[in-house]
């Protein structure tokens, strides 16, 4: 964070009435930002407590953010997507003393702390000159359990941004387009630090994510069209939105643009082809919080699809047992309330290099199934292909210890009727021309036809839509799922 808080007072000092940031309400320049974050940086010195941070995307976001870390506070990003539980755990366990709150959320964040809106105050830009170092804890919503704080500080926050920055070749030139919330590690370091960092322009779109997510897949595209920007990140169901958007709409993603990163899940291929089809850049990557988000990302020119790039400069990747081991400076300091990390952190995801040196990321090393006939499937693999069929929304691939893997389909807009009148045999027919190429032992010989609040009344995802793999494997061996098995005949013999 200090070398993005020295990059803002450069940038008031050499190009102050250059636009930084827009949102819905209007624009901000360097200068003026400048001045604002001065101010509420003096104004939160002197405490000892964490301060919290729920707001929307926009500007106001981006100067508390800003200014708390330079304050030499602990910064605690509240994501608004998590449960009133989630965002109590968090409080608690941070030990936060202050929450600031635009005027969209201060009425729900004065449920869990002392609430204050976002100061207005200004302060000369130079006063920045005497940021202090801070940490930003990053609470993970994981699949099982209460969120977990991810302690970073200002070394491995400006480690990962000027490597990402390098990776993707910004410049002062690149226009960025931000979708996703901020209380994401990946959008804050994409969104903000990595703009500011080289003295380019962020427009934050803030409503698009949820009109996609409500069924609105044109928001997405026009969002993209009206901007016109260079450089955005999204995840794959915003991925597959724009895509189906453009496809609808028989129109090509703006040709401004020169990288789309995508992350946070494997990409179905089908996906990625149709999206380079339309103009869109796709560079797929890949982190984790306890890594500063970002860990390897194909680069612009360079992109091998199926892989996730090489890793960010600095980084030393390797793998062991089959487990991707990172070490460097963006590693974690640890988490809240536990022993100091040094050293390198088992990520806990299987993968491996090919012969270029790209990562190609496997899945969890906790999500394998392993079937009665001793077959490892590894599910988000599977996944990944079911969900580039535009029949499908959501799949999730169960059944450890059964002779054959179950998938819990979630059917899309061009679903239909399908999964739930089509005769079975039908279903798992298309199921596997979905998967050509997958072996035998690894294709569903059963479905489930179910939608997300089911699944979410039902304790198998978490309230942030995360799938609980352990609940979904329990739940299977109930009547009630067995009932809703639809199955197929399927010959007996050793699968191949």
């Amino acid at each position: 964070m200090a070398e993005v808080i020295e990059a803002l007072r450069h940038g008031a000092a050499h190009w102050p009435s250059r636009i930084a940031f827009r949102d819905h309400m209007g624009e901000v320049s360097y200068g003026a930002l400048a001045r604002r974050v001065a101010g509420i940086m003096e104004t939160l010195r002197g405490g000892d407590t964490p301060i919290g941070l729920m707001a929307e995307n926009g500007i106001g976001w981006v100067a508390a953010d800003l200014a708390v870390t330079a304050s030499g506070r602990r910064f605690v990003p509240l994501p608004p997507f998590f449960s009133d539980d989630q965002l109590l755990h968090v409080v608690k366990d941070s030990g936060l003393g202050l929450i600031l709150a635009d005027d969209a959320l201060i009425e729900r964040a004065a449920r869990f702390a002392p609430v204050s809106p976002i100061p207005g105050d200004e302060s000369d830009a130079s006063a920045l000159a005497g940021a202090l170092p801070g940490e930003r804890i990053i609470y993970t919503s994981g699949s099982t359990g209460q969120p977990k704080g991810v302690r970073l500080g200002d070394a491995q926050l400006d480690h990962v941004s000027r490597g990402l920055a390098a990776a993707i070749s910004a410049t002062q030139k690149d226009s960025y387009l931000s979708v996703l919330p901020f209380p994401l590690l990946l959008e804050e370091l994409c969104g903000i630090h990595v703009p500011v960092m080289v003295g380019g322009v962020s427009t934050i779109r803030k409503d698009v994510a949820a009109e996609c997510a409500g069924g609105n897949l044109d928001a997405i595209r026009l969002a993209f069209a009206e901007t016109q920007p260079s450089v955005s990140v999204l995840v794959p169901e915003l991925l597959r939105a724009w895509v189906g958007s453009l496809i609808l709409s028989s129109t090509q993603a703006p040709a401004s643009l020169r990288v789309v990163a995508v992350g946070g899940a494997p990409v179905p291929p089908q996906v990625l082809d149709a999206a380079g089809n339309l103009g869109i850049p796709c560079l797929e990557g890949y982190g984790l919080s306890e890594c500063g988000s970002v860990v390897a990302v194909n680069r612009p020119g360079s992109a091998t699809p199926g892989t996730v790039g090489r890793p960010l400069d600095g980084l030393t990747v390797t793998i062991s047992g089959g487990e991707i081991v990172v070490e460097g400076p963006s590693v974690m300091s640890g988490y809240v309330g536990r022993p100091e990390h040094d050293g390198p952190w088992h990520t806990g995801d299987l993968g491996h290099f090919d012969e270029a040196g790209n990562l190609v990321v496997e899945g969890r090393k906790d999500a394998m199934l392993v079937t009665s006939y001793g077959r490892n499937v590894q599910p988000e693999w599977i996944e990944a292909r079911l969900q580039g069929d535009p029949r499908i929304l959501r799949a999730t691939l169960a059944g450890h210890g059964q002779a054959w893997p179950t998938a819990l389909v979630v059917p899309g807009a061009f679903a239909g009727d399908f999964f739930t009148a089509a005769r079975p045999g039908q279903v798992l027919s298309a199921l596997h021309e979905i998967c050509s190429g997958v072996p035998d032992y690894a294709l569903p010989r059963s479905y489930i036809a179910t939608t997300n609040a089911e699944m979410q009344a039902l304790g198998l995802t978490s309230p942030n839509g995360r799938v609980r793999r352990r609940a979904i494997e329990a739940w299977l061996r109930t009547a009630n799922a067995r009932s809703r098995s639809r199955t197929a005949l399927v010959p007996e013999e050793f699968p191949k």
